[in-house]
């Protein structure tokens, strides 16, 4: 009974808190000229059976020239605010793997462009994934951000009302520690989102929270921001198309 009384104080306090900061916080107006990313792995080997997710190298490397040579900025996925509608990309990877490290960050700083990377945080220092000292260093370049993709890659519809707040917020509290940046910016495991989802991260402290759906509305909420997913193979011609100007 105790257990019970105490999850609807906190689903309560959690449910006031999101629409106080609904009133309080200034809103992001999504734009469409905002380009965001989807990718995972940058590397030309594969493994596993997700093979679409690994982007060659030599076509990340063109993606990149692309987004330079068509005169885009690169934004945060923290601070899509910064463009004021103006065209922009969002570069973003999710789960937080090792090539992020040795093949992306290489790469970000030839170009000097910013990505943000999504991490699970239960996956810190595991096989295949960035270690806490890489996290650092790439957060004290200034060219990435560090997002939350939860702490056990946990999808909001099949977990608890509590179990997500605890995802949502211990994931947050993780990065916070490690780069003593503040994580304003959470990507949805499977990009599966609720409206309880949706609510709770507003209210645990995220300004930002990102799907896996494709942009095809002029409209958002910041709780549920599209984004463009990037894959093996795909021809140079669609990319170019995922960041052809609405306005």
């Amino acid at each position: 009974m105790a257990t019970l009384l105490t999850l609807i104080l906190i689903t309560a306090l959690l449910t006031a808190l999101f629409f106080l900061q609904r009133e309080f916080q200034k809103p992001y107006l999504y734009s469409p000229n905002i380009k965001t990313l989807l990718y995972h792995l940058v590397a030309d080997e594969t493994y596993g059976d997700y093979t679409y997710l690994f982007v060659r190298e030599a076509d990340f490397e063109r993606q990149l020239q692309t987004i330079r040579d068509m005169g885009f900025e690169t934004y945060f996925a923290d601070e899509p605010e910064r463009a004021r509608g103006k065209p922009g990309v969002v570069i973003t990877f999710d789960d937080g793997y090792i090539d992020n490290y040795t093949t992306v960050f290489p790469l970000l700083k030839k170009y000097n462009m910013k990505a943000t990377i999504f991490l699970i945080t239960d996956m810190i220092g595991a096989e295949g994934h960035l270690t806490a000292e890489q996290i650092v260093e790439m957060s004290e370049s200034g060219l990435v951000h560090f997002g939350s993709h939860t702490v056990s890659h946990l999808r909001a519809d099949l977990a608890t009302e509590y179990e997500l707040q605890q995802e949502y917020l211990h994931a947050k509290e993780i990065i916070e520690e490690l780069t003593d940046e503040p994580v304003l910016a959470l990507a949805y495991p499977n990009g599966m989102y609720t409206e309880t989802a949706e609510k709770l991260a507003a209210a645990v402290g995220y300004r930002y929270a990102y799907t896996t759906d494709p942009p095809f509305d002029h409209y958002y909420d910041n709780t549920r921001l599209p984004r463009s997913y990037v894959v093996r193979d795909m021809p140079h011609e669609q990319f170019e198309a995922l960041l052809a100007l609405s306005n």
